[in-house]
């Protein structure tokens, strides 16, 4: 069964501000792995960013997908533990930051956007 992250207006707006219609999303859990993941998890917590990549960059590292209002975004399989179900991307216009959360619990509470496309 393929995750969904619906993803609000707000958040939505954010994100298409960045988009072109070569840009491939990646939800990347930000633990040093893969050419995308610069920096790996020091403390105990999860981290996530929203990658734009260009549709002809790699992104084998990102072998799972979910569907989204925004179209398909691609994740790293062994993150999935991190992501539950019913999973929303919001803005948190306070602070002007996404938000990524489950049913349960907030996941990452300032998903930043990264753009590596070579332009």
């Amino acid at each position: 069964m393929t995750k969904h992250l619906e993803i609000s207006q707000a958040a939505a707006d954010k994100i298409k501000a960045h988009l072109t219609d070569d840009t491939r999303l990646l939800l990347s859990y930000d633990d040093g792995v893969g050419p995308y993941s610069h920096h790996g998890l020091v403390a105990l917590q999860v981290s996530f960013q929203l990658i734009l990549i260009n549709n002809d960059m790699p992104y084998t590292d990102y072998d799972q997908a979910l569907d989204s209002n925004l179209g398909t975004i691609y994740f790293k399989g062994y993150s999935e533990k991190f992501l539950g179900e019913n999973m929303k991307l919001t803005l948190r216009p306070r602070y002007n930051t996404l938000v990524l959360a489950d049913d349960n619990d907030e996941i990452d509470e300032n998903v930043e956007i990264v753009d590596e496309r070579t332009h």
